[in-house]
């Protein structure tokens, strides 16, 4: 055996010598590739270990030895033997394998629950951790109980009677003044129902600045008298009910706010019930800030004072969960108890709302228990789970409250007296559609913020940040679109509708209806193509390539299509230019009729037969518009030859004073009848030219009534239209007077 251990020994340092050998050699090859080393950095480096005698005697008695059985066949082979047996002795000798962790969600959820415990209990469980917890404390309170004696307690008791009279006396003082301030200027003692903005402010100055005045005069006190341990509770409790003050005024102004139709039964219970609870829970958020603080460590122990945050915080969130559960249906009528034209609407916002008013309560009361087993597992800061949601309800109570105030001044706008236009209304909803998606982003960011992130990753340099900051840059885009195109359809509305100088309300909406359709497509479209291209800028697309594509595929279009292109450029300036609208009757040089209908490239027209023609914009050279402004009767008359010019022109007189009487025409005539003059002779009849101004469109109707009714008035006088008169001359009788010369009228048929 004695041998056995020997040769062992023996192989090991052979095995050990052997293997510095290699190192020694690896090193040596290492070097013989390596840059040079000067002397200045060997003495620089803090590694570099010199060899004494001894030791390199040492080394080259073991290398010697491991040359010499190396060189030996029969050493040589019983080293390689032990080294083989060395080796399945080391192999048999096998660590115990890990556990394997749970996959899938359970075993995610178990691993999570193992590590949360293990941090929250390292050295036992719950139980022992308390224990020693509640040991520590309760030598803290041995501790300060040795060190106190009667005349310490009655110096607590003195100093904190003191401060605290004083508080009192401040606050009280305080409201009494405010009080007297607010019945001097007429303000309700009580916040009433749908308060103004300068109300609440009123309302919230008054009834919190003698709180937060009695706090400061304390605190300004402790400053300039030594700090005692009475006088320093009695800071504590100050602020404590500052808090609670504080949570329930602002409470109270929201309630206020959304007091208003079906909801006042609700706002009054919480009124009544609720804000008391707040005032306590408040305080009591306080009263764990205040005692986990570095002053009220140093004075009770810092196991005292963490076991004292510990319970004081356990109080608060079991009264959170409380008022949670007793006033989750008051809350619930709160959220959607809305005015009954905006609840019978059927839309998302509706729906969304009542899913919220229903289940509003369940991730408040995770967010309670999440508190809740902070504060039993004593984990991280006491509270501190429960402060950042006291501040996350605080932010939701606050926006509530400002997107209450944005729909109250929004309702009033509406129910405004005078009229307001278009315009001026979509921008107002515009502004208040962004105020509202200001109010609850800020509400979503600052609450991220409270826990740790973010919603854009301002300052934070990460792959999310990017993101979510390119989405914002996109979001942006979409409201400043919104808002151009507001800008643009009104002022497109504004133009076409615009009262034009002798045009009536028909044909300015016939206008409309033919420009408006055409002109808001493009405009519309224009803005949309503008606003994707940034949205992808945005998003980090290279938008040159299709900025590109879009405008060889322009150019394709423009050079396949010209007679489209010219169809629809002529039919914009038509258009535009309000050459001819639906209704009017035109003459497009070849085809006349009333147009019925204008698309980007046509004109339906349908003339007096009934037929409809349809006319591209490009093939119409000119337009004889007859709807426009006025119209002209213009009619000619033949004077009998047994007729006198002036007793025709007093009849036709005598006939237009008889239609414009008509109350049928009279209201389509705008001026009397207006003598042009003989216009010229025809077959020894002078014919007259007459006219008569009139509605547009009217004028022929106007024509048709006064020829009816002077060639009545001609058969009532026995008079004869003027015919044609031709002299014979006979042959043969030269000498015979022209006198006697039968003369013969004929009236053909014409």
């Amino acid at each position: 055996m004695p041998r056995e251990r020997g040769f062992a020994l023996f192989a090991l340092q052979s095995a050990g010598a052997l293997l510095a050998l290699v190192l020694g050699g690896l090193l040596v090859a290492t070097g013989a590739h390596a840059q040079p080393v000067t002397l200045d950095q060997l003495t620089d480096e803090e590694a570099a270990v010199e060899l004494d005698a001894s030791d390199r005697r040492d080394l080259e008695q073991s290398l010697d030895d491991v040359i010499t059985t190396l060189e030996d066949a029969e050493q040589r082979g019983a080293l390689l033997e032990d080294l083989r047996e060395l080796r399945a002795a080391i192999g048999e000798t096998e660590e115990e394998p890990e556990v394997a962790p749970g996959t899938g969600l359970l075993g995610a959820l178990s691993t999570a629950l193992e590590e949360f415990g293990d941090e929250a209990t390292p050295d036992g469980t719950l139980l022992d951790s308390w224990t020693e917890r509640t040991g520590e404390a309760w030598q803290d309170i041995g501790a300060i109980a040795t060190e106190s004696d009667t005349g310490d307690l009655t110096s607590f008791a003195t100093d904190i009677g003191i401060f605290l009279a004083v508080w009192v006396a401040l606050v009280g003082a305080g409201l009494f003044l405010a009080r007297r301030v607010s019945i001097a200027r007429g303000w309700p003692q009580r916040l009433p129902n749908e308060p103004r903005g300068w109300l609440l402010a009123a309302h919230l100055l008054r009834r919190l600045l003698p709180w937060a005045l009695g706090f400061g005069v304390l605190l300004g006190l402790l400053y300039l008298a030594p700090a005692t341990p009475g006088r320093t509770t009695a800071l504590v409790l100050a602020y404590a009910a500052l808090l609670g003050r504080a949570v329930s005024l602002v409470c109270e102004l929201v309630l206020a706010v959304f007091a208003r139709g079906h909801r006042r039964p609700a706002v009054a219970i919480l009124r009544r019930n609720g804000l008391p609870r707040l005032f306590l829970l408040g305080a009591l958020v306080g009263l764990a800030d205040a005692t986990s603080s570095g002053t009220i460590e140093s004075m009770l122990g810092h196991s005292l004072a963490e076991l004292v945050a510990l319970l004081i915080s356990g109080i608060a969130t079991l009264l959170a969960g409380h008022f949670i559960l007793r006033f989750r249906r008051p809350v619930r009528h709160i959220i959607y108890n809305r005015p009954f034209h905006e609840r019978r609407r059927n839309t998302t916002v509706n729906e969304l709302l009542r899913l919220i008013s229903r289940y509003w309560h369940l991730p408040v009361l995770v967010l309670v228990l999440m508190s809740l087993a902070t504060v039993v597992v004593a984990t991280g800061e006491p509270g501190d789970v429960l402060i950042r949601g006291v501040i996350c309800i605080a932010l939701l109570t606050a926006t509530l409250a400002i997107t209450g105030l944005i729909n109250h001044h929004a309702e009033r706008l509406d129910r405004r007296p005078r009229r307001i236009s278009d315009y001026q209304r979509r921008l107002e909803r515009f502004g208040y559609t962004v105020a509202h998606l200001a109010a609850w982003t800020a509400f979503v960011e600052a609450s991220l913020w409270v826990w740790g992130g973010s919603l854009f990753g301002f300052g934070q340099e990460t792959l999310g940040g990017r993101i979510a900051q390119a989405l914002l840059a996109v979001a942006i885009t979409a409201l400043l679109a919104w808002l151009a195109w507001i800008v643009a359809d009104s002022a497109i509305h504004r133009g076409l509708t615009s009262t034009m100088e002798g045009r009536g309300r028909r044909v300015n909406t016939a206008r409309v209806q033919t420009i408006t359709p055409m002109v808001r497509n493009v405009i519309f479209t224009a803005i949309l193509v503008i606003a994707v291209i940034v949205a992808l800028a945005n998003l980090g697309v290279n938008v040159t390539p299709l900025l590109a594509g879009a405008g060889i595929i322009g150019i394709a279009i423009g050079f396949g299509a010209q007679t489209l292109v010219q169809d629809l450029i002529t039919g914009m300036f038509i258009l535009i230019e309000d050459s001819l609208a639906i209704d009017d009757f035109v003459d497009l040089g070849g085809q006349m009729g009333t147009v019925e209908g204008l698309s980007l490239r046509t004109v339906r027209l349908r003339d007096l037969d009934g037929i409809l023609h349809i006319v591209p914009f490009s093939q119409i050279q000119a337009i004889h518009n007859m709807s426009r402004q006025f119209g002209v009767a213009l009619i000619r008359v033949k004077v009998p030859h047994t007729s006198a010019v002036d007793d025709v022109r007093a009849l036709l007189l005598e006939v237009s004073e008889d239609v414009r009487s008509d109350p049928e025409f009279g209201r389509n005539i705008w001026a009397p009848l207006e003598f042009q003059g003989v216009e010229r002779f025809e077959d020894g009849a002078a014919v007259l030219r007459v006219r008569i101004r009139t509605a547009p469109v009217m004028q022929w109707d106007i024509a048709r009534e006064f020829n009816l009714r002077l060639k009545r008035r001609f058969e009532q006088d026995g008079l004869d239209l003027a015919t044609q008169r031709i002299s014979l001359r006979m042959e043969g009788q030269a000498d015979a007077s022209t006198d006697d010369t039968p003369e013969a009228d004929s009236a053909p048929d014409r």
